[in-house]
């Protein structure tokens, strides 16, 4: 499962402190933040919290979903265990491969113009992948939609917001991953829904026969196709704009915004001033080489986080990272399956007991037939969904607690660092995070069949371990003025 980003993240992107010792700036001159304040709280911002929350339902659906076709779809791709780690992982892989390039452009060409293209360009290549004809092809195809979709995943929390104030964004934060713990709560009923259905017709020029798991691949894409449209009605952000130096239409957004927000015509702006935030966008846009720019700006941000003054708190902070992303999507992925193996199991044993482990091993053994043919499965048993679902409202119902617990973690990544290595250092940890549930998936899978104990022991193990080394983390740095750095400063 895709864990969302929380507040604290976009406290990273940013990545300026204000100086409340300026001088005083002229009448006729008001900085961003006051008059983002003029527009006002109302329907503009429910518009983006429900687009964002539903481009973050997008994602899940999209890396997530594959868990429910691959038992029924072992037959149709040739799925072994590796194989099964393999699929599950490679969307990851794509996220990690792509995470800094987006991130960089969205610094330079804008949000809106990174989130709208790469979101459609992954239910282009969701859609292709429902008609793959082998496993070496969807597999591939699956790498493709996770480069593609780490645009939206990554770019929609600085999207969001940009678009709040301070003391607004926690709450459109919330917002948005409420819609989150919804989508995720809906896609056992769509996998049901669609999944056990019995029609199935051939398609002789692909040497296929289009069933019910292919076309789920295309409804967990649907999400991405309707926001990827519904952003050509939407703005870019006023404070990216205004960092690009261009400040007419910055104001043109905030007027539009107050428009839908207060019913009024016109809101009368003065002149902008950029926040201090915005100096390392202007350098970016200033560059002649964009390439060489990303590698300079990569490389100047990356190497101080390991310098012996951070190379603690980032050690121990990509660590922890690595392991809860890993148990937490590592399992996941595998749970519907689990879940197949024991229901099959009581459906055919009535009144018999066996541990989990053993069943999962017996389902394993009988994947093959004495022919040298796989064991096929059509449908998914209904316990596999109920139990699915069952978890799914477990997760949103204790979304609250986990997100307090993510929001140490993300707070703490925050405090760790001076304002200029705060949104390196969060990026760093995430993708040491995708990089563990790409670790996990494969882990689990290779484990699951010959060691399956194991597996939970281990997760126990490294869950225990990573709230031990969190007790080292040291409590915040100072900066260069002396003062304790805060989260919440932009």
């Amino acid at each position: 499962m895709v864990l969302p980003v929380t507040v604290q993240e976009v406290s990273v992107q940013e990545s300026g402190v204000v100086d409340n010792d300026k001088k005083k700036r002229p009448d006729e001159s008001i900085p961003y933040s006051e008059a983002l304040e003029r527009t006002k709280f109302g329907r503009f911002n429910y518009y983006i919290i429900i687009l964002s929350g539903l481009v973050l339902s997008n994602v899940l659906l999209e890396t997530s979903g594959v868990a429910f076709i691959m038992p029924v779809a072992q037959c149709d791709l040739g799925l072994t265990n590796f194989r099964k780690g393999l699929l599950s992982a490679i969307g990851y892989v794509g996220m990690i491969l792509s995470s800094h390039l987006w991130g960089f452009l969205a610094d330079t060409k804008g949000r809106r113009r990174v989130i709208r293209p790469t979101i459609l360009a992954s239910f282009v290549v969701t859609l292709f992948s429902s008609f793959a004809t082998n496993f070496w092809l969807i597999l591939i195809l699956r790498l493709l939609n996770g480069f593609f979709i780490s645009g939206g995943s990554a770019t929609i929390y600085a999207y969001l917001g940009e678009f709040h104030m301070d003391r607004t964004r926690s709450r459109a934060m919330m917002g948005s991953a409420f819609i989150f713990a919804l989508g995720a709560m809906c896609m056992p009923f769509l996998a049901f829904i669609v999944i056990n259905q019995d029609w199935s017709f051939p398609l002789p020029f692909l040497g296929i026969i289009y069933k019910p798991w292919r076309l789920f691949i295309i409804v967990c894409g649907i999400t991405g196709l309707f926001c990827g449209l519904s952003l050509y009605y939407l703005p870019e952000s006023p404070k990216y704009l205004l960092s690009a130096k261009r400040e007419e239409e910055a104001k043109q957004v905030l007027q539009k915004i107050y428009r839908i927000n207060c019913g009024k015509d016109e809101l009368k702006l003065p002149h902008l001033l950029p926040e201090d935030d915005c100096a390392e966008i202007k350098i970016a846009m200033k560059s002649s080489s964009l390439l060489k720019t990303f590698l300079n700006t990569m490389w100047n941000q990356t190497t101080p986080l390991f310098h012996k003054k951070y190379l603690r708190s980032t050690l121990i902070v990509c660590t922890t990272q690595f392991w809860i992303y890993l148990i937490v999507n590592g399992l996941y992925m595998w749970f519907p399956h689990i879940i197949n193996s024991m229901s099959e199991f009581m459906n055919t044993h009535p009144g018999e007991n066996k541990l989990l482990c053993q069943i999962v091993y017996d389902k394993d053994e009988f994947l093959y037939h004495n022919d040298g043919s796989m064991e096929c499965t059509n449908k998914l048993e209904d316990t596999t969904f109920m139990y699915s679902l069952l978890m799914e409202i477990l997760y949103a119902s204790s979304f609250a607690f986990l997100g307090v617990a993510i929001n140490v973690l993300g707070a703490a990544t925050v405090e760790l660092y001076p304002t200029q290595l705060r949104a390196m250092a969060m990026c760093i940890s995430l993708m040491m995070g995708r990089v563990g549930s790409v670790v996990g998936t494969n882990f689990v899978g290779a484990l699951l069949s010959s060691y399956c104990e194991l597996t939970f022991y281990i997760s126990c193990f490294a869950m225990i371990s990573c709230a031990f080394l969190i007790l080292f983390l040291p409590k915040s740095i100072k900066d260069k003025t002396g003062k304790e750095s805060n989260s919440n400063e932009c």
